[in-house]
């Protein structure tokens, strides 16, 4: 009884600290489903961060990381999701990121996170490495344009009206996304559209250079664990493909921006950034999904003998694991 009374106030006085949104999210991970086994109970407590037009739980209901997080609590792991701004700049997303990191610790007593990304929140993520590396055990990012992507260079070259149109349009969708969970962000698209270009994620290699980005899009060893400053560990993968599923309104989409990239060179991605773009770290594999199966996205439609999603993020939370994190 007494051990149950603590953990209600630990809720508590964590719920306090945080906007509604973070606070509802913060007492189902001490609440929610059940731990079945210890494979994925990782040392540090895990983050999951999303990307650009993103949110932790879509209009409150539909959650970006779909069956991910449920799972992993049911296979020991302590998690919590992240929810920053839908539309902004790496800096500013990475700021956010970092008070919510802060609430973690401090309402779990653990000295550091497992962050694991998707897109945009790669960069976010880095961002909080950099900035905070005595808080980061492991960097891992999925379908992160780490040297950006040919969509967004396509968008940067139309009209500056067009973009400023569709930067409001854009900003409106991120305030009501932040509002339905609670957690009302500043929304900057252009800054985002421009952290997405070429020349942006050039620009930010250089003020954030990690030991995870290569050369040249040229390949990591994936046999071997890639560090940061001895201290954070950097893993990566991502998808290869665009339509998966004839059943997925989303998969038009990834199509069109499949050609927009290879028709710029880009060759092989998974419908919004190329995999070249996506090495980070130790490279563990490139699999049959486009840029939304990544995360189990639409409802875990993806292609009929693809990888599951929700296991590989398992098995990542296992490999942490068993590295001691």
């Amino acid at each position: 009884m007494m051990k149950s009374l603590r953990r209600i106030a630990v809720a508590s006085v964590f719920c306090c600290c945080l906007p509604l949104g973070q606070a509802q999210a913060s007492v189902f991970s001490l609440f929610g489903t059940s731990a079945s086994s210890a494979y994925a109970q990782t040392k540090y407590p895990i983050v999951l961060v999303h990307g650009l037009a993103g949110t932790s739980k879509y209009f409150g209901v539909v959650d970006y990381w779909w069956q991910i997080p449920s799972d992993l609590r049911a296979n020991g792991a302590t998690v919590y999701v992240a929810d920053v701004a839908a539309f902004n700049s790496d800096e500013q997303r990475g700021e956010e990121l970092l008070k919510q990191i802060s609430s973690v610790l401090a309402a779990t007593g653990a000295s550091k996170v497992n962050l694991i990304s998707h897109s945009q929140g790669g960069t976010t993520s880095r961002y909080a490495a950099a900035v905070k590396p005595q808080w980061i055990a492991s960097v891992t990012t999925i379908a992160t344009p780490h040297a950006g992507t040919p969509v967004a260079d396509t968008v940067n070259m139309t009209p500056q009206a067009l973009k400023n149109l569709l930067a409001d349009g854009t900003s409106v969708l991120g305030q009501l996304l932040s509002l339905f969970v609670g957690n009302p962000q500043p929304q900057d698209p252009l800054a985002a559209l421009s952290g997405l270009t070429t020349a942006g994620a050039a620009n930010f290699n250089r003020l954030y250079p990690s030991a995870g980005v290569p050369a040249n899009c040229g390949v990591n060893g994936a046999a071997s664990e890639v560090r940061s400053g001895n201290t954070q560990l950097l893993y990566s993968w991502t998808g290869n493909q665009a339509g998966t599923n004839v059943l997925d309104v989303t998969d038009p989409i990834m199509v069109l921006g499949s050609v927009i990239i290879k028709t710029a060179g880009g060759g092989a991605n998974d419908g919004l950034v190329p995999v070249c773009s996506a090495r980070f770290g130790r490279e563990l594999g490139v699999y049959g999904w486009n840029h939304l199966d990544e995360v189990n996205q639409l409802f875990g439609l993806r292609g009929l003998f693809s990888a599951d999603p929700v296991v590989t993020i398992r098995t990542q939370a296992n490999r942490l694991k068993t590295a001691g994190l």
